[in-house]
């Protein structure tokens, strides 16, 4: 195990942050103040891309939280992995000799973060996801120490086909001799409780002219850990407060059925020819916009954050394929639930709102149909 882990206690315990009196929220947040700490867990603000002039829109219409371009992790789960490590040192379970290793489930970006930081800290990592990731993509996380384990299917999770990989972590971690060296992190529980605090030092750099706030939504963490913090800081400081957009794919109609639906125009998102179309189809899903749940809504998010959510706004393969395909053509390459996001925000903003959203991580070259390979 890395000393680093070991440097991250004593600076906490300098500062009196591991005393029993004190809350684990106040204790983290007043961590993550802490710029020793930050640098240990390699953390800096991710820079906010003005994307209106790419889309032929009036400056400041599309801003873009740019996840992408974080150092280490290319996406928006390295403030989440950080932060959940970060909370396990404040909880005495990590450093541990007799853990050695960090484990969660879910999908490739929550995983790839998780190697970057076990790998950091001198720690084994384990993670695991759906039998219905291919092997190509499981081939390219699994090494120095990192471990996949792919959970066997069974029928009676053929619609909840997220739920299936999490409960079997969930019993897997109720194995004596499975848990006893391992720390899990259970992202889909405290994620966007962890990366609240990074969400207000966001709103910081947020044109005070933005009127919504657009993501798409699977575990939780940026509607809790994004959209709700800089929804809070607008009121907290005496401004118009953004209303929280949820962007939602048509063929996975899931906070539709329970939230509003705004029925948006979609004559700004160009067209797509079929041999513009790159992106690999893997039959056994519905679509590849990967990270929103596909059945159901993660029975852990709580109904106090879906309350925030004020409208569903559908989008369509071709709505978010056309936008990444537009995005590149400008040098900026992202991937599909990224494109997604832009496309929602592209489209409320021609009718006249100022938007910020997320561009979770770049395009990957896994979901490229040319590259990709089942073996």
């Amino acid at each position: 195990m890395s000393n680093l882990l070991e440097e991250l206690k004593g600076i906490l315990e300098k500062n009196g942050l591991m005393r029993e009196k004190i809350s684990l929220n106040e204790c983290y947040v007043k961590a993550i103040k802490i710029p020793e700490v930050l640098k240990i867990l390699d953390l800096e603000l991710p820079p906010i891309t003005d994307l209106s002039e790419i889309l032929g829109l009036e400056p400041v219409s599309v801003m873009a939280i740019r996840m992408d371009l974080n150092k280490g992790v290319d996406n928006h789960k390295k403030f989440v992995v950080a932060g959940l490590i970060l909370r396990g040192v404040l909880m005495g379970f990590i450093p541990n000799k007799k853990r050695d290793t960090l484990i969660d489930g879910g999908n490739f970006n929550s995983a790839s973060a998780l190697k970057f930081y076990a790998k950091r800290f001198g720690m084994k990592g384990m993670y695991i996801m759906s039998y219905l990731f291919p092997n190509h993509i499981i081939n390219l996380l699994e090494g120095d120490d990192f471990t996949v384990i792919k959970v066997p299917h069974q029928q009676k999770y053929d619609h909840a086909r997220e739920r299936e990989f999490y409960e079997f972590l969930y019993q897997k971690m109720h194995e004596p001799e499975f848990k006893k060296n391992k720390f899990c992190l259970w992202h889909a529980k405290h994620g966007g409780e962890v990366e609240y605090p990074f969400g207000k030092e966001l709103a910081k750099k947020v044109p005070i002219s933005i009127n919504c706030i657009v993501s798409c939504l699977g575990a939780g963490s940026t509607l809790e850990g994004i959209q709700v913090p800089l929804q809070d800081y607008f009121i907290e400081n005496s401004l118009p407060a953004p209303v929280i957009f949820l962007a939602e794919h048509e063929l996975s109609p899931l906070f539709v059925k329970i939230i509003k639906k705004m029925e948006i125009p979609r004559s700004v998102i160009p067209n797509i020819s079929e041999k513009d179309k790159d992106c690999y189809i893997y039959t056994e899903l519905p679509h590849l916009v990967i990270g929103p749940h596909y059945d159901e809504i993660n029975p852990l998010l709580s109904k106090k954050s879906i309350e925030r959510i004020g409208g569903v706004i559908q989008y369509s393969e071709v709505d978010w394929q056309s936008t990444q395909k537009h995005l590149a053509g400008h040098g900026i390459n992202i991937g599909n639930s990224s494109a997604a996001n832009i496309s929602v925000a592209w489209r409320l903003a021609n009718q006249g709102f100022k938007v910020i959203t997320v561009i979770f991580e770049p395009k990957r070259s896994f979901l490229i149909k040319q590259e990709a390979q089942i073996l």
